[in-house]
């Protein structure tokens, strides 16, 4: 018994204590993430954002404790995120809660602006030369959602020329000046705009170029030079056959009377190659019909002198 009694004070000592002590105090749940992103452009999707915490009993819950996110994003567990729909300014706040119902909070502001749409490329070449093939002018653009299309929004393209795609090209049939204004539409409607002005001249006309050499002189005509003329052939003459007349001797009453040849009938000679012409004075048909005549008289004449003869030898 006398042992009992130290053990029981001692006890009754501890319990006191304990009674009196207060009691642990609890950690705290503190936010440790950043703030999420802000500007944030229209219809553009954004990367999931996630809430941490620290401190108290895990797991935690995300929730929206005050205000609104942009239209167009939501909480998903622990994070949020999306893709915004409507411009403007947009201040929330956030709440972690761990297991025991402690929280934290942290108050964000996210701003959605529109789209700056901007066409990035060149204006298309100009002046341009009537009737002339131009390759084609691809239009670009950054800033809002792709895909982009491209459109005239003010304006005209010069004739013959024409938008194929985000491209413009052809062959301009109609010299002037065309100013225009192209536009690049995104997905949701946003557009960027891009004025031109383009110049369709006629082609020019070569000028010729003048030498300082002065004038050249003027061309004058050949001169002929004379040709001479081919000879002309020369027929050869022919005499003309003369019949000789025999006169009877009286102391030589028998000679005889020898009538003279007939001049022959020259047979036709070439002369540089060519015969004796048909016609003319001294063609080959007059030729024998005087011969036929001389030998006519010489006969004719051959019997006068036979007659002649007859008398002077026939006694009275």
């Amino acid at each position: 018994m006398k042992t009992l009694r130290p053990v029981m004070a001692l006890t009754m000592v501890v319990a006191l204590l304990l009674g009196t002590a207060s009691p642990a105090a609890a950690v705290a749940v503190t936010i440790t993430s950043g703030a999420p992103r802000s500007p944030m452009v229209l219809g553009q999707v954004y990367a999931i954002h996630t809430v941490e915490a620290t401190g108290g009993t895990e797991p935690y819950r995300l929730s929206l404790s005050a205000g609104s996110l942009p239209p167009g994003m939501l909480l998903v567990g622990n994070s949020l995120g999306g893709s915004p729909t409507t411009a403007g300014t947009y201040t929330f706040t956030l709440r972690m809660t761990d297991a025991a119902g402690q929280f934290a909070e942290r108050t964000a502001t996210i701003e959605v602006r529109e789209p700056t749409v901007e066409i990035t490329s060149g204006v298309p070449r100009s002046p341009m030369v009537l009737g002339q093939v131009y390759a084609i002018h691809t239009v670009e653009a950054t800033g809002g959602t792709e895909p982009y299309r491209l459109s005239l929004s003010a304006g005209s393209l010069p004739p013959g020329m024409l938008l194929v795609g985000n491209s413009l090209g052809g062959s301009p049939t109609t010299a002037g000046t065309y100013p225009a204004t192209l536009r690049m539409t995104d997905r949701n409607g946003f557009f960027g705009e891009q004025d031109i002005t383009i110049v369709v001249a006629e082609a020019a006309t070569p000028t010729p170029t003048a030498t300082s050499t002065g004038p050249s002189p003027t061309p004058t005509a050949p001169s002929a030079t004379p040709t001479a003329p081919s000879p002309t052939p020369t027929p050869t003459p022919t005499p003309t056959p003369t019949a000789s007349t025999a006169t009877p001797s009286p102391a030589d009453p028998t000679s005889t009377l020898s009538p003279s040849p007939a001049a022959p009938v020259p047979s036709p000679s070439k002369t540089s190659g060519a015969w004796l012409p048909v016609t003319g004075s001294n063609s080959t048909l007059v030729l024998l019909s005087l011969g036929v005549l001389a030998f006519s008289i010489g006969g004719i004449l051959l019997v006068v002198t036979f007659n002649r003869r007859r008398r002077f030898s026939t006694p009275e």
